[in-house]
């Protein structure tokens, strides 16, 4: 059986990268990331090279936007060269700025939807040629447990809400080509989100994330390889064929 090639968008950071090394992991998948950072991306080929070795050179690592259409457009023609098909697309690229209607800025809330929502859209609009060549093809979206339990950022719950709609949307739109679509939902995990964002020194960062524990009743928050990148994969897998459509919660309980 050949290998599935599964496109991971945020794929250098986060739960992005989670999944890639997951999926190096079980064997069977040819991960390809794009991300727009630079550096996140030196240090994620430096990560797979210190925990797998030559296994690490299986995963390909591009650089661009997910709002630009022209970056869109060349990471197309880029696989189509390569492989001419996708088999599973994990939209997983995100932002985030803290902030109630009061603090959030439009440009905030501009770049949240144009990042969070609005490049899944492009990104999955793009990528269907491609998904219409694949076995089983299957996307795999990125949303949160903000969209329902708001709080934090006004703009990124409802980008997520946007998600939500638009995987429900999507996966009555493409089954009719056998492709088929859900989204993920996690509650905290522990990512660089809100350090990039600037929200958060790291030191500060941890400090909250171990302030956080004792409200999840699995006693934890989550962590993008253990946690989050094993539901990303079932929906990705042929275990998952008559699945489309869902919502599924990963969030240690907390919405119990």
């Amino acid at each position: 059986m050949m290998d599935k090639i599964v496109l991971i968008t945020g794929g250098a950071s986060g739960i992005g990268l989670g999944t890639v090394e997951y999926l190096l992991e079980q064997g069977g998948y040819v991960p390809v990331s794009f991300s727009w950072g630079a550096a996140h991306i030196e240090e994620a080929k430096e990560t797979l090279r210190m925990n797998y070795g030559d296994a690490a050179d299986k995963a390909l690592f591009l650089q661009g936007d997910v709002s630009s259409g022209a970056d869109l457009q060349k990471l197309y023609e880029e696989l189509d060269t390569r492989f001419g098909h996708l088999d599973g697309l994990v939209n997983a690229a995100g932002i985030i700025r803290l902030g109630g209607v009061e603090e959030q800025t439009l440009e905030d809330w501009e770049r949240c939807f144009k990042v969070n929502l609005t490049g899944m859209f492009m990104m999955t609009k793009t990528m269907l040629p491609l998904l219409k060549k694949g076995t089983d093809p299957s996307i795999v979206n990125l949303s949160s447990m903000a969209s329902e339990r708001v709080g934090g950022s006004i703009a990124y719950s409802a980008a997520k809400a946007g998600v939500d709609a638009m995987t429900r949307y999507l996966a009555k739109d493409l089954g009719k080509y056998g492709i088929r679509v859900n989204c993920v939902a996690p509650a905290a995990v522990y990512t660089n989100i809100y350090v990039t964002s600037g929200d958060y020194t790291q030191e500060g960062y941890d400090k909250w994330s171990e302030d956080k524990v004792s409200l999840y009743p699995l006693g934890r928050i989550g962590y993008p390889k253990k946690d989050l990148a094993p539901m990303i994969e079932f929906l990705l897998s042929d275990k998952s064929s008559w699945t489309t459509g869902g919502r599924f919660l990963v969030d240690g309980g907390i919405s119990a």
